[in-house]
């Protein structure tokens, strides 16, 4: 399924993928916004908006003509840990499509007329992500999980942070983290691998610059602690969360299959009981995030502001009826087929084994192939489900936000809903 080769310094993971058309290539760095300096708080994202500016070797146009304008796509994200550059593209564009990443990465050209341009750009997507409920919501639960640590704070950076990064910064920051031994680069298509390993040894130069990443790791959640930001909306929106494992813990897969369980499609049991027999709400989903020594998980959902507390409590009770009761053999099996589905569809495309392959080897330091995923599915448990609910769903340390139209009163009647709950568990 794959092969790791090393090549002056970065890791290439190499996928072949037969008769197909197209390929995937992607670069991705270990280093995002939790390894920021406070002052400069957004860098590594504003950084990746600024590679897209233009390189050595190609204007801000060629860039995207090259890959979009012959019927590929580019595009980058940045992440707590990881940030990631990535084209799909026909086979036949390989060398341009991989010349143009590389040359991004490695040979930006910053020029500071082009940063001050990207900042307005940057500061208005701050604006945006404010304006949408959901989204601010979401930044309001991650402050409350993780208290004065990065992780709690808005990858995208704020106001001030922003409008104080200037060109020198940005060079700092890339000089120290977009380094050979410091990126992944990941390959799935029909393509000849030698040919692709020949094109990286002589893009990617050798260099004894090495980085030790630094992990400082958050505090536990302790307490109870709600917080309500009022807005005039049409729909407000509730999030729960609790602090989780982390990718590195043995009990991942078996909470990809509580979250599948809980949240993650039509058939799950919040999407059953808060929107099909209560008609609380139009939207309600999970969501697990994992990192090195931390995680959460979350829950979100839009409604009308006079069923926030009623939600709420039916939300409470579903938590609590998985923390003390297994769950079915056939509702684990469901589960079970819904994972490796989705893994297996993603599995199938050259994006998604892409990204797949990247994502392994970054957080695990090694790749499990499907049958061996299978495996370790397979042997997970109800009673694994039910004692890792029990783990995770502490209500009297759980983080709760809301966003809407809502009543003066109601960070104090959520509290109080939240509570009986706490004290029901």
């Amino acid at each position: 399924m794959h092969e790791v080769i090393s090549i002056n310094g970065a890791d290439f993971i190499f996928s072949p993928f037969q008769n197909i058309e197209t390929a995937s290539l992607g670069v991705f760095l270990r280093g995002g916004a939790r390894f920021e300096d406070r002052k400069v708080k957004g860098i590594a994202h504003f950084l990746e908006h600024m590679l897209f500016k233009g390189s050595r070797s190609y204007s801000h146009r060629q860039i995207k003509r090259e890959i979009e304008g012959r019927g590929g796509s580019l595009n980058a994200f940045t992440a707590q840990e990881i940030t990631a550059y990535y084209a799909h593209f026909l086979n036949k564009n390989l060398p341009r499509a991989l010349n143009i990443l590389l040359d991004m990465v490695f040979n930006p050209l910053l020029k500071e007329g082009e940063v001050n341009k990207e900042r307005n750009v940057i500061l208005e997507e701050i604006k945006m992500y404010n304006d949408l409920p959901s989204s601010r919501a979401g930044m309001l639960l991650d402050r409350l999980l993780w208290k004065n640590h990065p992780l709690g704070e808005e990858i995208i950076g704020e106001v001030d942070t922003v409008k104080g990064i200037n060109r020198k910064d940005l060079g700092n920051f890339r000089k120290k983290y977009y380094i050979p031994s410091n990126i992944v680069i990941s390959f799935s298509g029909a393509y000849n691998k030698d040919k692709i390993v020949d094109l990286l040894a002589k893009k990617i130069r050798k260099t004894k610059q090495k980085i030790h990443l630094k992990y400082f790791s958050p505090s536990p959640c302790q307490g109870l602690e709600v917080e309500c930001e009022k807005k005039s909306l049409e729909q407000s929106h509730l999030c729960l969360g609790f602090q989780s494992i982390s990718y590195r813990s043995e009990k991942r897969v078996t909470a990809q299959l509580l979250n599948v369980i809980l949240g993650a499609n039509m058939s799950s049991r919040l999407f059953e009981e808060l929107r099909e027999k209560k008609s609380l709400c139009y939207d309600v989903s999970t969501e697990i995030r994992k990192y090195r020594d931390s995680g959460a998980f979350s829950i979100h959902l839009g409604l009308d502001k006079s069923k926030i507390t009623v939600a709420l409590g039916s939300l409470l009770k579903e938590l609590d009826k998985i923390k003390r009761k297994e769950v079915f053999s056939r509702e684990l099996s469901r589960a079970k087929d819904y994972f490796l589905g989705q893994l297996a569809l993603g599995l199938e495309r050259p994006q998604g084994r892409m990204f797949y392959l990247a994502e392994s080897f970054l957080t695990l330091g090694k790749i499990y192939n499907f049958a061996q995923v299978k495996e370790k599915v397979a042997a997970i448990t109800p009673r694994e489900i039910k004692s890792l609910a029990k783990d995770i769903f502490k209500f009297e340390n759980m983080r709760i936000s809301c966003v809407g139209n809502i009543k003066d009163k109601s960070e104090e009647l959520i509290r109080k809903v939240a509570k009986k709950g706490a004290s029901h568990s």
